[in-house]
């Protein structure tokens, strides 16, 4: 376990100022630069391009993210060799603290656990926020097929080399999905299981007789049709191309800029994102290379728990399991849906929210996290 700060180089951030300098922004005409189904305009993208060039701080930003303690650690994964694994682990000082992994998905990072991590150690939680492999600091392997499954035994492996024998896991977006598949994996050290996402196929009923959904249930079927019929296309292009993508949004911060805010603004809860906040999210994408991250939607193309064939799909999740239901969530399906697959047994809805629910909502969020992992722990011991 070797202490960890974010320490981009000079000549690094001084190819980032020539590169701002040299951008250029096309014209858009014909009102096409109207609406955000068009995506970000260019009147946004000048006006942020500027306070790139002339406002924004990235060492304020880079000592921020390293107030919180990280780690850096070498994990082997069976048919991959080492990983170099980056987390945030944060103690609490409580003797009867629960160990817990926190994980994120794309567009995010690591960064995400930042405004939830004090309210869960003060309510007694060991937190432990890894980059997923690929993501920010941690490294990717160079042998293809690296799937969920494998993200999950490089996350458990973590646990048990940080002393957490048992623990709880939490995720959103690909979190979601990876600790649900700890929970399956690892049934004898995984207590609980909590998600803020849950994409899944409508189950078949008995009788074929689908419920009635509730105002709120409705309100997020509306949302994942949107989300299918509207917003994702970026998977299919992140699943069959992402090394030609890599390449452009390697090269240009402007173009990952615009790829990111583009997902930010549309799939938040009306969050209003600042100028700052954006572009250090970019970066914590465009420093390290933002291709390994692609990478992972090729590599769990279908992802597993659209896949009607796959185990992750068909496989029950014995272990507890609670959910917290965000309106503007991308997917969040009916509690009816997720009994069918899962051993729910805490359910949360909420008025206000979206993807990013750590970010948007923490209060709410950990609140969710606290009651139901405080509840199933104490039940077990």
């Amino acid at each position: 376990m070797r202490p960890y700060k974010i320490s981009i180089p000079d000549d690094e951030l001084d190819l980032l100022t020539q590169k701002l300098r040299l951008a250029r922004l096309p014209k858009v005409g014909n009102g096409a630069d109207q609406g955000e189904d068009n995506g970000v305009t260019s009147s946004f993208m000048q006006e942020i391009l500027d306070f790139w060039r002339t406002e924004y701080d990235w060492r304020s930003e880079e000592a921020r993210l390293n107030t919180m303690p990280q780690f850096m650690t070498d994990i082997d994964v069976e048919g991959f060799g080492d990983i170099q694994l980056h987390f945030v682990h944060a103690h609490s000082q409580r003797p009867d603290a629960i160990p817990i992994l926190f994980l994120h998905g794309w567009p995010g990072s690591f960064a995400e656990v930042s405004k939830i991590l004090p309210i869960m150690v003060e309510a007694g939680f060991h937190v432990v926020a890894p980059s997923l492999p690929g993501y920010g600091f941690s490294s990717y392997p160079e042998k293809a097929g690296f799937k969920h499954q494998h993200h999950a035994t490089a996350f458990h492996s973590l646990m048990q080399k940080l002393e957490y024998p048992e623990y709880v896991v939490q995720g959103g977006d690909w979190g979601s999905d990876i600790v649900r598949i700890i929970g399956l994996m690892y049934p004898e050290k995984v207590k609980a299981v909590h998600q803020n996402m849950l994409m899944m196929l409508k189950p078949d009923f008995p009788d074929g007789r689908e419920p009635t959904y509730s105002a709120f249930e409705q309100i997020c079927l509306d949302r994942l049709q949107w989300f299918m019929d509207t917003n994702s296309d970026y998977d299919k292009i992140q699943a069959s191309k992402p090394r030609t993508l890599g390449f452009a949004m390697h090269d240009s911060p402007v173009g990952m800029l615009a790829w990111m805010a583009d997902k930010l603004f549309l799939w938040a809860d009306d969050y209003p994102w600042t100028h700052t906040e954006i572009i250090t999210w970019t970066l914590l994408h465009y420093f390290p290379g933002p291709t390994t991250a692609f990478q992972m939607y090729f590599e769990n193309n279908p992802a597993g728990l659209n896949d009607p064939e796959s185990w992750i799909r068909t496989t029950y999740l014995k272990t507890p399991t609670g959910y917290s239901a965000f309106p503007k969530e991308l997917s969040i399906v009916p509690r009816s849906w997720a009994e069918t697959i899962s051993n729910v047994q805490s359910w949360n809805e909420h008025s206000r929210g979206g993807h990013f629910a750590a970010y948007e909502k923490p209060n709410e969020l950990a609140a969710d996290v606290i009651e139901f992992f405080q509840s199933v722990w104490k039940a077990l011991k």
